[in-house]
């Protein structure tokens, strides 16, 4: 399997105040690593790049869900991952110096993750047309196709 290229961003911590309405792609929370990870879009692109993603792995992390009022989104615990249309958007960001809360609406509700470090990171894309909704996806760097909903498939991927 090869690495997928990502750029590593100079402050994540600064970073996460720029992902505002941005789509989220995935969270997801490794207890046992204590390891917080969330991919998101990214507002900023990249030379080349139509679209940006990026992502931010948290360690040492500790992890909290913010049950919204929707019982069928209450399912989505210490994971949560879009796949096709639909998507939550983060809509509210919380930072302290060591804990964020992010919040996807009333309905979802939102996280709150406690942590010792953070590591973020970014990758471009294009996008060609292929189809009346159909779309690929490639980086923008290696012009290596990549699926939509798992922009970084090197930290999780489509099983």
């Amino acid at each position: 399997m090869r690495r997928t290229p990502v750029e590593p961003m100079r402050d994540p911590r600064e970073a996460l105040n720029n992902i505002m309405e941005a789509l989220l792609f995935t969270y997801r929370y490794d207890a046992g690593r204590r390891e917080f990870l969330l991919i998101t879009e990214y507002p900023y692109k990249s030379p080349g790049s139509v679209r940006e993603f990026a992502a931010f792995v948290f360690a040492d992390a500790e992890f909290r869900r913010l049950p919204g009022d929707y019982a069928p989104y209450q399912g989505h615990g210490e994971t949560f991952q879009a796949k096709g249309p639909g998507a939550f958007v983060i809509q509210n960001i919380r930072q302290k110096e060591d804990q964020i809360e992010l919040w996807f609406g009333p309905n979802f509700g939102g996280v709150t993750v406690t942590y010792g470090d953070v590591r973020g990171y970014t990758r471009g894309s294009t996008a060609e047309k292929t189809g009346p909704s159909e779309w690929v996806y490639r980086d923008s760097k290696t012009n290596e196709p990549f699926e939509f909903d798992y922009p970084f498939p090197s930290l999780t991927g489509p099983a």
